[in-house]
């Protein structure tokens, strides 16, 4: 059975159409996330509190890292809008891979001021990496059917997490041997990552010239909104760019005249708080407090990443088919549940200063985030029509980083609070069940899936034909 998993991630077993991008996406995911993955706010957050001796405000702030990233997806996805995507995406990932690099430098730098430096530069790259998120999105919409879209990203999602949880894995270990090898370690990753970047180019975007030259609008039937039925989709891409403020207004627009999508974020918005105010803590906890807090690099690294990363990795497959049958809102109900009880192992762990129990909340939490992932990628994508798409795609990266820039401090002030402490996993937890309250009451009204419309009866014998299918191999 085992076997048989792995063997569906060869491009052979994919739909004819999809072979091409999926080929070469997967083979940027073996090598890009080297270098992003020592951008992750964990891995940096274990090497700033071990190595440059970092206070809690610090962390919060590398935690928060990714937010304050986020906070550029609007703008990111208008200054794509008109232009070619796969092109524009390997710009930013260049960016990154040169930001990772420089961060060699800080080890030449004093503590209080490398960890700063550190800190500035790790900012610099999920501001770069907000883009690619956001433009992915809009990619993956263009090149791969809703009826497997998920189970395709999950696959790539599963090896990037591999690669992402070996290099940190490794690094972990070689710095437990020498804190000062990251002079080494992030040159060397970032040289690999651009390899990455080589294969990413060679994708190509479905239709995408056809979308850029045409200001065509196609009225696409009501439930074609909330489904993005593939055959009845709006195919309209305003050809003028706008200002910061234009683009502001046009993200309020969607939440005010999109009632489920602003009722969603509201839930989301509760849902993602919960994690982002534990994480400082949790970091800080582990770091500082529970392992050796000049060494204990691997050890810290692997429960604060490695194990959920290795959880997601084993569940993301699971996840995927049930988001593929499912409403975004439902499947955020089951997946809500899992964090829910992730965070409540978590505040037993912290209460009972048992590093084992967090394991097990961060075994938990890695379940969680294999649904959470492929939710937070492509769950807009149930309310967007397809010219909106990279949009609403913004507005949640958006949103994100809005409540990751206040929610991280809240979690850093509330743990350093004499009377709260460890209390603020208790805090997070209550949260993310009320979150799974307000999911619950939307899943009641969601709209069924639209089924996948059969196959035409050429293809269907042509996808019979073993000469055929040999031709994509």
């Amino acid at each position: 059975m085992m076997l048989r998993r792995f063997y569906s991630f060869r491009t052979r077993h994919q739909p004819y159409m999809v072979r091409h991008s999926y080929r070469h996406e997967l083979r940027s995911a073996l090598t890009y996330p080297l270098a992003a993955s020592l951008a992750e706010g964990s891995f940096t957050g274990v090497v700033a509190a071990k190595y440059f001796q970092a206070s809690p405000v610090l962390i919060a702030v590398i935690t928060a890292a990714p937010m304050f990233g986020n906070i550029m997806a609007l703008v990111w996805a208008e200054m794509a809008r008109g232009r070619r995507k796969v092109p524009f995406v390997n710009l930013l990932q260049a960016g990154v891979v040169v930001t990772v690099a420089s961060a060699a430098l800080t080890a030449f730098l004093s503590p209080p001021w490398g960890g700063w430096v550190f800190a500035a530069l790790i900012i610099v790259a999920r501001l770069l990496a907000s883009g690619i998120v956001t433009l992915r999105s809009a990619i993956w919409r263009a090149n791969y059917p809703r009826q497997v879209r998920g189970q395709i990203i999950g696959r790539i999602s599963v090896v990037a997490t591999t690669v992402l949880a070996g290099t940190t894995f490794l690094g972990s270990a070689w710095l437990d041997h020498n804190p000062r090898a990251f002079v080494w370690l992030y040159p060397m990753a970032a040289l690999i990552g651009a390899v990455g970047i080589w294969q990413f180019s060679r994708i190509r975007v479905r239709r995408e010239w056809q979308h850029l030259r045409r200001q065509q609008l196609y009225t696409p039937r009501p439930e074609s909104l909330a489904q993005t039925d593939e055959a009845n989709v709006m195919n309209y891409m305003p050809g003028a760019r706008r200002g910061l403020r234009a683009l502001v207004s046009e993200s309020m627009r969607v939440l005010r005249e999109d009632r489920a999508f602003r009722t969603y974020q509201r839930w989301q918005f509760v849902s993602g708080a919960s994690f982002m105010m534990l994480g400082p803590s949790l970091l800080y906890m582990v770091s500082k407090e529970m392992t050796d807090p000049a060494s204990d690099y691997l050890l810290a690294t692997v429960i604060l990443q490695i194990l959920p990363m290795g959880m997601s990795l084993a569940f993301t497959q699971i996840w995927a088919p049930l988001f593929d049958r499912l409403h975004i809102t439902e499947f955020r109900v089951v997946q809500t549940t899992v964090s829910v009880a992730a965070m409540a192992t978590l505040f037993a762990g912290a209460v009972s200063d048992s590093l084992w129990t967090i394991a097990a909340g961060q075994v938990l939490v890695g379940i969680s985030n294999a649904g959470g992932n492929l939710a937070w990628n492509l769950g807009h994508n149930d309310f967007a029509p397809r010219d909106q798409d990279a949009t609403y795609m913004g507005v949640h990266v958006m949103l994100t980083g809005l409540r990751g820039c206040l929610a991280p401090f809240l979690g850093a002030w509330l743990y350093q609070v004499p009377w709260i402490g460890r209390g603020v996993f208790l805090i997070s937890a209550l949260m993310s069940a009320t979150a799974l309250a307000g999911f619950a009451a939307m899943a009641r009204s969601a709209p069924p899936k639209i089924p996948p419309p059969p196959p035409p009866a050429r293809r269907q014998r042509a996808a019979a034909c073993p000469a055929h299918r040999d031709r994509g191999d």
